[in-house]
């Protein structure tokens, strides 16, 4: 990889006891995916769990097939949330259910950490603590910003603004398990959204439910035109804004909601986030990794709701809350603030490692 501190078992034992909080005596399940599905590798579960054995916690490791959703969770998994302390996801399911009341005891916990490469790298072996501190700040921020305003080089031009009270009320989406790195804070409300946005590259599912052909690739630019937080119009070549409307009606059609919705938005806030290999080569893999570097803002469309079933993806945006910039041109300018700074200097950090290289240009 040629990072100097490359060192999965680092990653590991910041996962166990900053993200999961396991300590001595307690007990993990971990829900390992199939490698063979393609997108999570069997080693990073036998390291968690050696690591975690020399800190005097006990592991099981349950092996699962493709995800599921919260209807259909696997009975040994069910079993596992009521039975362990901690129930780790080294899968799919749970991203299924990030957004869901999952059911048990356990606390739980979603890896993007797919392959020990991950977990070695500076997404990981930073410490957990000090990203959720720098979320946490963040998200203190952005939760008292009444507006914002998101611009890409391609064209992006859209703002929309937030209800202020609703989110003091406790009422903003959040997620239902702690994700492991630190990737991206709450999403924000398009509620009030307008503006176009350009898609470019492709249309992804958002991995909520499964549906066939979630994929669509735009060889050109086309701009969505948004009004009060709905799709109105999609502009640019005859024959791919065609194939767009398709796609929308299709998904739409198929899982029984209104597809002409933009929820949300947010961001990638871990610079240290990194995927070597082209996107395209698996562009369900490539998201689960690269939406936390701070170059990848996605939107949630197609349903009412977070996250939405299809993802817009747009690339080296500057994003602003109240005229503040947080994202420049794909850089994750809130480090720079003092109070990043100062968070940084008390978990005996002077920066954080930044890098570009998330499968695209």
């Amino acid at each position: 990889m040629g990072f100097q501190n490359f060192d999965p078992r680092l990653g590991a034992e910041s996962l166990i006891r900053d993200a999961i909080g396991a300590t001595k005596g307690d007990s993990i399940a971990i829900i390992a995916e199939d490698p063979s599905l393609g997108i999570y590798d069997a080693v990073v579960p036998e390291c968690v769990a050696d690591v975690a054995s020399e800190l005097g916690i006990s592991t099981q490791i349950i092996k699962v097939g493709d995800h599921a959703g919260l209807n259909d969770i696997p009975a040994e998994v069910k079993r596992a949330l009521s039975q362990f302390d901690h129930v780790f996801f080294h899968s799919r399911l749970g991203d299924t259910l990030r957004f869901s009341d999952i059911p048990g005891s356990a606390s739980k916990t979603m890896s993007y950490a797919l392959d020990v490469g991950v977990l070695g790298g500076p997404s990981c072996t930073v410490p957990h603590r000090l990203m959720e501190d720098i979320r946490a700040a963040y998200d203190a921020q952005a939760n008292s910003a009444k507006k914002w305003h998101i611009t890409c080089p391609h064209g992006t031009d859209i703002s929309g603004s937030q209800d202020i009270e609703a989110i003091q009320a406790g009422e903003a989406e959040d997620f239902t398990v702690t994700r492991y790195p630190v990737c991206a804070p709450r999403p924000i409300s398009c509620a009030s959204a307008n503006g176009v946005v350009a898609l470019t590259n492709w249309l992804m599912a958002s991995g909520n439910q499964k549906y066939p052909d979630d994929e669509l690739l735009l060889p050109e630019v086309v701009m969505a035109e948004v009004k009060d937080g709905k799709i109105i119009a999609f502009d640019g070549p005859k024959a791919l804004t065609e194939k767009v409307h398709t796609h929308y009606k299709r998904v739409g059609h198929f899982l029984g909601i209104d597809p002409m919705n933009v929820h949300s938005w947010h961001a990638g806030i871990n610079p240290g986030c990194f995927y070597p290999i082209g996107a395209k080569r698996n562009i369900e893999r490539w998201g689960k990794v690269a939406f936390a570097n701070p170059r990848y803002l996605h939107f949630h469309t197609c349903g009412n709701y977070a996250p939405g079933e299809i993802a817009w993806t747009v690339f080296d945006a500057t994003a602003k809350l109240d005229n503040k910039v947080f994202w420049r041109e794909g850089r994750f300018e809130f480090l720079d603030d003092p109070q990043v700074k100062a968070l940084l200097n008390t978990h005996g950090h002077s920066e954080l490692v930044e890098l570009n290289d998330i499968g695209i240009a």
